[in-house]
């Protein structure tokens, strides 16, 4: 999965994007920050920490 899709999803769940620290981007749903998501575009993710977040946040 490309980093933008994941984020693009998180987006489709409801989450607002909050603010950015370096290349890792924080998002708030109903006051709960997320972790830090790293964002590098185009580039494939690391398919187990993409996992991890699909299943912690519900995206």
């Amino acid at each position: 999965m490309k980093s933008k899709e994941l984020h693009r999803r998180f987006i489709k769940a409801g989450y607002k994007f909050d603010h950015a620290e370096g290349s890792h981007y924080f998002y708030t749903k109903d006051g709960q920050l997320t972790e830090p998501i790293p964002y590098h575009g185009a580039k494939e993710m690391f398919q187990p920490l993409a996992n991890k977040l699909i299943k912690k946040y519900g995206v």
